[in-house]
C-alpha cells in the first residue's frame, strides 16, 4: 500500500500554522495477486496497462519465471476534502455532528484472470467496477448532504494475444469503461441555485465508453513498431468549457480509427519516437468529423534522472463544450528523479507541464479512460507530485 496518506497528514500538519484550509488528497489502494508455481510461459503480456508517458500500443515482455496463471484483485478508494484549521473544524461539524465540508470520494475494483492456453496464446478476462460520489458538491446552498453520484460495478474486458515469432505480437482488445465528475468546489466552486443544482443533477450523466481493437506490434533490436485498428461508441462525452469548472455532456458519438507508433532506442540513454492516430468520428447529429493527430517525443534518462519531452499538431474535436478553443500546435514535458527504486520500495519526484488534448479519440486511449474527472484535468497545468512505495 501506497503512503501517501502519511505525506498528506504531514503535508497537512506544517502548512496548518499558515493556512486556513487545505484541499487534502488521498489515495487507499489494496491489490491481491495469486501466481500458482506451474508450467512457464515464455508469452508477452497481455494484461491491460496504462500507456507509458503515451506510448500506444506497448506491449512489455514477461519475466522468464512468470507462471501462467495469475489472478489479480485491487481495491481503491481515493477520498478529497477540505481540511481546515483546528479553529474552523467545530463549526463544520454543526450540533448535530455531522460534517458538512464538500467531500469528493472515487471507489474502484479491478479483477482479472490472465492465464497462457499454449506457448503462443495468452488470454485476461476480467472487470472493473467504479463509484464517484461528490457531497455538497454546490457550494452555495449550505450544509446539507446533496450528492453527485454515478456508479457502474461491471465493466468489462477481455484480451486474447498471440505470438506466431518471437518479434511479431497480434492481439485482439474489447474494454468498458466509465468516467464521472468528480469535483467538489476545490478548483473553482460549483455555485448553483437550488433549481439549477436540482436540474444539472438530473441531466448530469457519466461517460462511459466501448473500445474493440485488433493490433501487432514488431520488435526488432533498439526498434519498435505498433498498430491497431479500433471501433468505439462514446456516450455522454464529459467535458469543460475553457476556463470553466460546471461539467457538462458534450453528446455521444461512433469512432473508427487508427494508431501507429515507432519507437527507437537511438542510445542507452535517449529514445525517440513518432506516433499517429486518425479517426473518423460520426456524431449521434449525424455531424462527421476527422480527428488527427501526429506527435513527435524524446526521452533522456541516467541513473535516477529522466527527462522526458513531446510536441504535437493536432486538428479540431469532434465533441467539445461551447467556448472550448485549443491551438493545434502543443508541447508538453516532464522531469523525474528517482532516489530509491529497488523491489518494493520507491520514492519519486515529477515536475510535469501537461497541455492535454481535447480530441474525443485521445481520451479513449489515455490513462485517465476511466474513474473521476476534474476539471484540470483539461487544461494546462505545471504539476509536481511525490510517489512513495515501501
Amino acid at each position: 500500500m501506497r503512503s501517501l496518506y502519511l505525506l498528506g497528514l504531514v503535508a497537512l500538519a506544517l502548512q496548518s500554522g499558515t493556512a486556513s484550509a487545505q484541499d487534502i488528497f488521498v489515495d487507499q489502494s489494496i491489490s491481491f495477486t495469486l501466481k500458482p508455481a506451474i508450467r512457464r510461459s515464455p508469452l508477452l503480456e497481455a494484461r491491460r496497462t496504462s500507456p507509458d508517458y503515451g506510448w500506444i500500443g506497448a506491449i512489455p515482455a514477461l519475466p522468464g519465471d512468470e507462471p501462467d496463471h495469475i489472478v489479480a484483485l485491487r481495491l481503491q478508494r481515493q477520498s478529497r476534502r477540505l481540511i481546515g484549521a483546528q479553529a474552523d473544524i467545530l463549526p463544520a461539524m454543526g450540533a448535530s455532528g455531522y460534517d458538512h465540508r464538500p467531500r469528493s470520494r472515487t471507489r474502484m475494483l479491478s479483477v482479472e484472470d490472465h492465464f497462457a492456453l499454449s506457448d503462443q496464446v495468452a488470454m485476461t478476462l476480467g472487470f472493473a467496477g467504479l463509484k464517484v460520489s461528490n457531497r455538497n458538491a454546490n457550494v452555495t446552498i449550505g450544509s446539507g448532504d446533496d450528492r453527485l453520484r454515478a456508479r457502474d460495478w461491471f465493466l468489462p474486458h477481455a484480451v486474447v494475444h498471440y505470438r506466431p515469432t518471437s518479434a511479431i505480437t497480434l492481439s485482439m482488445d474489447y474494454n468498458e469503461s466509465m468516467r464521472a465528475y468528480g469535483d467538489t468546489g476545490f478548483t473553482g466552486p460549483l455555485g448553483l441555485s437550488r433549481p439549477d443544482f436540482d436540474a444539472l443533477r438530473r441531466s448530469l450523466r457519466p461517460e462511459k465508453s466501448r473500445v474493440a481493437s485488433i493490433g501487432g506490434q514488431w520488435s526488432g533490436g533498439d526498434m519498435m513498431v505498433t498498430t491497431s485498428l479500433y471501433r468505439a461508441d462514446i456516450r455522454n462525452g464529459l467535458s469543460f468549457a475553457d476556463r470553466a469548472y460546471l461539467p457538462a455532456n458534450i453528446g455521444s458519438a461512433r469512432l473508427l480509427g487508427v494508431r501507429m507508433m515507432a519507437r527507437h532506442q537511438l542510445t542507452p540513454r535517449i529514445d525517440w519516437s513518432v506516433r499517429y492516430q486518425q479517426a473518423a468520428v460520426e456524431t449521434m447529429t449525424g455531424r462527421s468529423v476527422q480527428e488527427r493527430e501526429m506527435v513527435l517525443a524524446a526521452a533522456w534518462t541516467s541513473r535516477a534522472w529522466r527527462v522526458a519531452a513531446q510536441g504535437s499538431r493536432t486538428g479540431r474535436a469532434a465533441l467539445a463544450a461551447l467556448g472550448t478553443q485549443q491551438s493545434p500546435l502543443r508541447a508538453e514535458g516532464s522531469i523525474e528523479y528517482t532516489p530509491v527504486q529497488q523491489g518494493r520500495q520507491r520514492l519519486r519526484f515529477a515536475a510535469r507541464f501537461i497541455n492535454p488534448s481535447r480530441l474525443v479519440s485521445i481520451g479513449l486511449s489515455g490513462p485517465t479512460a476511466m474513474g473521476s474527472l476534474h476539471a484540470v484535468d483539461q487544461t494546462r497545468a505545471v504539476m509536481f507530485s511525490a510517489d512513495m512505495g515501501w
